[in-house]
């Protein structure tokens, strides 16, 4: 079975990071621990400490001065392939965009060209 980390949350706070192979297990540690309104969340995908706060389903890492940031999401190795195809795929849109407009630019100054020289023609047949 699979190890995952939970951090221990009771009173919007990280009181305690631990490994544990399920969520009713990790849940039941919190309760056993600091009551029933004590709950485990799974953190294996953020780096959280003790004392780290937990609101509205976000962790926000403490700093040295006491204020708070937001603790980053770590990708799983499948995400980050995913974003970067997708990154790739819009860029690969934009460049055949680009050079779709580039190559209908092109077509209208020949036709520019052509009405000029037709143009130049006919103000010669004229003189």
């Amino acid at each position: 079975m699979q190890e995952l980390k939970f951090a221990l949350i009771y009173e919007n706070e990280v009181k305690n990071v631990f490994i544990c192979e399920n969520y009713e297990l990790a849940n039941q540690l919190a309760r056993a621990s600091y009551g029933d309104h004590a709950f485990s969340v799974e953190t294996t995908r953020y780096i959280t400490n003790i004392g780290d706060k937990y609101e509205n389903g976000i962790f926000y890492h403490k700093l040295e001065d006491d204020s708070f940031e937001k603790v980053m999401y770590i990708p799983t190795e499948k995400e980050s392939i995913a974003e970067l195809q997708s990154k790739l795929t819009q860029s690969q849109a934009v460049l055949t965009e680009t050079y779709e407009s580039k190559i209908s630019l092109e077509n209208k100054i020949l036709v520019l060209q052509q009405i000029i020289t037709d143009l130049y023609n006919k103000m010669e047949e004229n003189k």
